[in-house]
């Protein structure tokens, strides 16, 4: 017999399975009408039935996991529960198979082929009928998975929205010129900026890459197409494609929004854009573009101030870390820095460290190249070469403006390090950062750059050297035994046993295993013993063998620990120490 996902079907689920007690039971089924009207007056459309439960239980201060729910409906249709992942979805199978308003009334979405089947996303599995016309105009076996109706919504009007606008983008528009890095005198002006299908497919793209928590927005020239990858958590994932005839009206409207000029496609442009999600959500975007052979490239960072901003406890440090950094930086002088590559998340300490120092009694100047969040609690100083303001040269001037911490945003040359170790010396506690491995290897970095040893040892307060690791998804993460192999690797008995976690990869997590990302951090506070190997220029392993002795948790260390509370896996700490 079919069977109709109707309220009586789901009330008799969640009876069954003791979701639902009978007199509730009873008063839904009574006032049913009134629930009805309320929904559509609320939200002004006709409830799915899941959604008119769950606002039934809601409206009666009842809680009801939808997810248990939906679970249950698709064990009764044989299928799975899935959350579509966005990132997933193959966008032109989606478009190819079905419609938008085909989609919308039905409630269903293609997601992607699979073993020769294509699995489509339904709010209701039982319906046949629509299961065979999709196999019909598929010419594949289709197998359905039940998701709530809420998010198959979502992402037909995403998915939609983008590919519609891109491909009335590409209509009646024609190559542009500037296909290759021989065709640099040959530029077309890339079409209306005020094109409405180019306005709302970037409008699109930025709020699906926040909504994402995406750290960066790749959009790529190739020779037929363009396509845009989002990073995140570190990864690059491949989001959209569409037809390289649109490129040049795209970028040329977040050129115009960062306020680059929208004729120049043959150097390198910076610009930012702020981008107001509602009435309490800014987001502000660094703007960055590069000729590359098939036009031009831009990557846009989201700095958002949630990403950058965080309490101290919430980026890695051990618990002796911690404390040791916030007794430097508390100390109000001396000069303390944050070492590592590009991408170690040396920003977000260094401004989660500054907004814990932030008081009004406290003067904080900071200069930047470039800004990358915009801070009230301090004063944020640009650095603008063709003004001839350097970082060197803007030191210069902040020691006149009264200040009490200086942060500089990097150290790159002899002059910067000059007029930061004076300031340091003056009394001022200076914050900067330099790109070296590890702690004790930064002492000789600025040695040779011409920074006298005992001078370093008088006003160097300590170094931080640090890496990021994505952390372990906590809902598919499970415990395993370590290899021998990787017992050798990281200098363990073999013997021993050891208990490690690892992940298979979630819809929570898409798929990948990993959720968020974490710091492993090494701290070399410089005093005692260590200073006096500094001033007298001991070599880089007597520094660092001294400071282990003195208790240093070593960048190596901090991953096994970090490793051994299952907070990462063995393959992320390899790949963040290289390996030592």
């Amino acid at each position: 017999m079919q069977i109709t996902l109707s309220l009586d079907f789901v009330f008799d689920l969640l009876e069954e399975y003791g979701l639902l007690a009978r007199d509730k039971r009873e008063l839904f089924t009574n006032k049913r009408d009134y629930y009805e009207t309320l929904y559509k007056n609320r939200f002004k459309k006709d409830p799915f039935v899941t959604d008119l439960v769950l606002s039934m239980f809601r409206e009666e201060g009842l809680a009801l996991d939808e997810e248990k729910m939906l679970k249950l409906i698709a064990g009764r249709a044989g299928c799975d529960y899935i959350v579509p992942d966005p990132l997933k979805i193959d966008s032109q199978l989606v478009i190819t198979i079905i419609s938008l308003p085909y989609g919308r009334k039905h409630l269903i979405l293609p997601l992607y082929e699979e073993n020769g089947s294509i699995v489509v996303a339904m709010a209701d599995p039982f319906r046949m009928e629509i299961i065979d016309q999709l196999q019909a105009t598929a010419g594949k076996p289709i197998s359905p998975v039940v998701a709530s109706p809420t998010n198959i919504d979502k992402i037909l009007g995403d998915v939609f929205g983008f590919k519609k606008s891109m491909k009335a983008a590409a209509q009646d528009k024609v190559r542009d010129n500037y296909a290759s890095i021989e065709q640099l005198t040959s530029i077309s002006e890339g079409g209306q900026l005020d094109d409405k299908h180019i306005v709302n497919a970037v409008d699109y793209m930025l709020r699906y890459a926040v909504e994402q928590d995406a750290s960066d927005i790749h959009i790529e020239p190739k020779r037929d197409e363009t396509h845009i990858r989002f990073r995140l958590d570190g990864m690059m994932h491949t989001i959209y494609s569409f037809p390289i005839e649109a490129h040049t009206s795209f970028l040329s409207r977040l050129k115009m929004l960062a306020r680059m000029d929208i004729a120049e496609k043959r150097r390198p442009q910076d610009g930012r854009i702020k981008l107001v999600l509602n009435e309490t959500h800014e987001v502000e975007l660094r703007a960055s573009t590069i000729p590359v052979i098939y036009g031009e490239k831009m990557v846009l960072r989201i700095l958002e101030s949630g990403h950058f901003i965080r309490p101290l406890e919430e980026i890695g440090f051990d618990a002796p870390q911690l404390d040791a950094w916030r007794i430097a930086m508390k100390k109000g002088y001396g000069m303390l820095l944050v070492t590592g590559p590009t991408g170690s998340g040396k920003s977000t300490t260094l401004y989660s460290t500054l907004k814990e120092l932030a008081q009004p009694d406290i003067n904080i100047v900071a200069i930047e190249d470039p800004i990358e969040i915009v801070m009230s609690e301090i004063n944020q100083m640009g650095v603008n070469t063709k003004a001839g303001i350097t970082f060197s040269t803007a030191l210069r001037h902040i020691l006149r403006q009264d200040p009490d911490i200086i942060m500089v945003g990097e150290i790159r040359d002899k002059e910067t390090a000059d007029n930061a170790v004076q300031a340091a010396l003056t009394g001022h506690l200076v914050f900067s950062t330099l790109h070296t491995n590890d702690t004790a290897s930064t002492v000789e970095r600025m040695i040779d750059l011409g920074i006298e040893p005992f001078l370093l040892a008088s006003m160097l307060s300590g170094i931080l050297a640090q890496r990021l690791v994505r952390k372990l998804c906590p809902y598919c993460s499970f415990e395993r035994d370590m290899t021998d192999d990787e017992k050798v690797m990281l200098k363990l008995a073999t013997d021993n046993r050891y208990r490690i976690k690892d992940s298979e990869g979630c819809v929570k997590c898409r798929f990948t295993g990993y959720k968020g990302r974490t710091a492993i951090i090494e701290y070399m506070p410089v005093a005692g013993k260590t200073s006096r190997l500094v001033a007298t220029r001991a070599s880089t392993d007597e520094i660092r063998q001294n400071a282990i002795m003195d208790g240093m948790i070593t960048l190596r260390d901090s991953a096994i620990r970090k490793l051994a509370a299952g907070q990462t896996s063995f393959d992320e700490i390899v790949k963040a120490l290289y390996f030592e």
